[in-house]
Formats: structure tokens, sequence, C-alpha cells
């Protein structure tokens, strides 16, 4: 069965792959009381750090204010009982707190220099998770989610030092 409990390393395997097969989600912030999400396009670091380009806005002083997000990435909505996707709970940072950040993610992520905003300069955030809900419930519509996280996958597996 798909959903059965999965060890450490095949649940990141698992998730992995899941983020290399799409490129667009849904980044939760807020900023007081006041939540957003925004749709951005994503990029996949060899070290589950997630790169997101962009042409800034409200997303970059909730960051400064708050750095706690969710990247959401799933399928096609069907229901409720047939969706897979991943929740990546964790620390983001900015371009604006720390400049090096587009270069180290021109570095870490091919194409995304491509990605340049018509208008102003490539900004960029970096999510760092800390914690990724896997779900997958296509077909029997096993809604059974799965945890990674990754302080504890470290300590498993040095991949990440």
């Amino acid at each position: 069965m798909k959903n059965s409990q999965m060890s450490s390393n095949e649940l990141k395997d698992n998730i992995v792959n899941f983020l290399k097969e799409h490129n667009q989600g849904a980044l939760a912030t807020c900023i007081g009381d006041d939540p957003r999400s925004s749709p951005v396009l994503y990029f996949l670091a060899s070290n589950m750090n997630i790169y997101i380009p962009s042409a800034g806005g409200e997303k970059f002083n909730a960051i400064d204010s708050n750095p706690n997000v969710c990247l959401l990435v799933n399928t096609d909505y069907v229901d409720f009982r047939q969706i897979k996707g991943v929740q990546i709970f964790g620390k983001a940072i900015t371009n604006l707190q720390k400049p090096s950040l587009v270069d180290e993610a021109k570095q870490q992520c091919m194409g995304i220099d491509v990605m340049k905003p018509n208008q102003g300069e490539l900004m960029v955030i970096k999510v760092i998770p800390e914690e990724v809900v896997y779900l997958d419930s296509l077909g029997d519509g096993d809604r059974t989610k799965q945890i990674l996280r990754l302080d504890r996958l470290m300590e498993e597996n040095n991949e990440y030092r």
C-alpha cells in the first residue's frame, strides 16, 4: 500500500521526486494578523532548500517580520479525497536580508538567472525546510499524511550537513 509508513529516507525520496515533477506552489506568509498566500515558481536545491525568484511584493515584508512560512505544492485538485502534495514548513530569508542570496540561488539552481522579471532586479526567497507533510490520496483516497522532520533526517543521514 502506497501510504504504509515509510522510512525517513523513503519519505524524503518521495518528497524530492514529487517536488522535481512540479515547479509551482503557493507560499503562505503572515504579517501581524494578516495571512497571505502568493503563487510562486520555485527551484529545488540538492539539499532540499527551496529558492523562489520574485519581482518583490508584500511577502518580502512579511518574511522580514516573521520568517515562518509554508509552501504548498500539489497536483490539480480533483476533490478532497483525490490529491497529492506536500506542505513545507520552515524559515525563509530574502535577498533583502542577505544580499548574497541571489548569487547563491543562481549557483544552487540551474535556470534561475533566466527567471529575471521584466522590470527591476531579480529578488529571491530561500525557504529552509524544517518539516514536510506528504499526502498521496490519488487512487484509493487514503488520506494518511506522513511527516518528515528534517532535523531527525539530518541525524540519520549526513547528506544535509
